[in-house]
């Protein structure tokens, strides 16, 4: 873990930058889908730099978490709701610090195909564990782009 949060540490000031080609083409498209028909607490887990708290729908209590201070920088500025409310707060998704069953549903954008290997299943576990029974876990992902200028961009 600690190579990914160096790695988002370094790049956050420019992570907007760098996925602008592919939020423009793809993810916005998608964003609006992840949050579809969900209400009460939701948790948004590997926040980033807030991209999705413009698709959050409305009258929902949201809590944002970001393993990187740099990235939650970011946040703060475009989530100004949670971060005067103080929900916004650096934490590692693989040890929530929150109580059992203390959300409805919970969403990560582009978290778990960053995750290594190993933390993924961890990282599922604390989800279902701060999700109420029958709450909804929803997941947008992507895989490693096969194009040789896409697998550049992602890698950097």
């Amino acid at each position: 873990m600690t190579s990914t949060l160096a790695r988002y540490q370094r790049i956050a000031l420019f992570y907007d930058f760098l996925d602008a080609p592919f939020e423009r083409k793809r993810y916005s498209n998608l964003r609006p889908l992840i949050f579809q028909n969900l209400d009460g607490r939701l948790l948004d887990a590997g926040i980033g730099t807030g991209r999705t708290c413009a698709y959050y729908p409305p009258g929902v209590e949201v809590s944002g978490i970001d393993i990187s201070t740099a990235m939650l920088e970011r946040a703060h500025a475009r989530c100004p709701t949670l971060a005067l409310a103080g929900r916004l707060y650096q934490m590692d998704v693989t040890d929530l610090k929150f109580p059992t069953s203390s959300f409805d549903a919970a969403v990560s954008t582009f978290l778990f195909c960053v995750l290594p290997n190993d933390l993924q299943v961890p990282a599922l576990r604390e989800l279902g564990r701060v999700v109420k029974p029958g709450g909804l876990i929803r997941l947008l992902e992507y895989v490693r782009p096969r194009g040789t200028r896409r697998r550049i961009i992602s890698r950097i």
